[in-house]
Formats: C-alpha cells, sequence, structure tokens
C-alpha cells in the first residue's frame, strides 16, 4: 500500500496520544479578583517606573516617538484596567483612572499628577511605598 499527502509537511500518526491538559484547581486564580494595597502600590511603581523611563529615554533620543506613544499608551491601558480591589488606596487609584481617561498621563495633565501624589500618600500610609528605579546613566 502507498501513502499520499497532499501536504509536503504531514507527519505519519505516531500512535502516541496527545498529552493530557491539567486544569488548575478552581481556587487557584490566575488573576485575583480583589488586591491588597502591597500589589496595588506595585503596580503603580511598574507603571510610573516605565513612564519615568520611558521619558527620558525619549527625551535623549533612544526611542522615537512611534515607540514613546507606544509606551505611554500601554502605561495608560495599566491605569484603566488595574485590578482595584477594596482597600484604602482603593479610592485614589479610581481617581488616577479618571484623570488618566480624561487626559492621559502627561506631565500636562495637573489632574493626573495631583491624583498620582494622591496615589503615593495613599501607599505611604498603607505602608507599601511607590518606588521607581533608574536606568543607568539617569543617575541609578
Amino acid at each position: 500500500m502507498t501513502a499520499c499527502t497532499t501536504s509536503p509537511a504531514a507527519t505519519a500518526p505516531t500512535g502516541k496520544s496527545a498529552p493530557e491538559t491539567t486544569k488548575p484547581p478552581a481556587d487557584a486564580e490566575l488573576m485575583p479578583p480583589d488586591a491588597d494595597e502591597r500589589h496595588l502600590c506595585g503596580q503603580v511603581s511598574a507603571l510610573e517606573g516605565v513612564r519615568y523611563r520611558s521619558d527620558w529615554e525619549h527625551e535623549q533620543g533612544l526611542i522615537d516617538d512611534v515607540e514613546y506613544a507606544s509606551r505611554v499608551a500601554a502605561v495608560e491601558d495599566g491605569w484603566r484596567y488595574m485590578v482595584l480591589g477594596a482597600t484604602d488606596v482603593s479610592p485614589a487609584i479610581k481617581d488616577a483612572q479618571r484623570a488618566v481617561s480624561s487626559g492621559g498621563i502627561g506631565y500636562e495633565n495637573t489632574e493626573f499628577q495631583r491624583a498620582v501624589g494622591d496615589v503615593g500618600l495613599a501607599c505611604d500610609e498603607a505602608g507599601s511605598l511607590i518606588a521607581v528605579s533608574a536606568l543607568p546613566g539617569q543617575g541609578g
């Protein structure tokens, strides 16, 4: 018997069954429905770090306008879709989200700048500081 295929990439069956996929336990969620203060302040640290480093890289000519705009869009999405939870920090985050939606993360959006300051104060009060790291050349 001769076997013919129309696809040169086709391979003969091996007789082995496909590996069985395992489902995570019901109590193991990929994304928690709520976030605590440390989680929220960590997200803010990450987003503000990307913004700070991207601003510097753009000013130095290390990234072009297209790459910079892409990073700004990603940071804005991070703020808009942040998992909130019900913490003492959550109201300040919600205020920052409203400010992002009305004017973006640019420094000219004074409402957002004020709101980020309020988030920082709320995180400080909750015992979880906002930390932004610098790139080599920025003094970091």
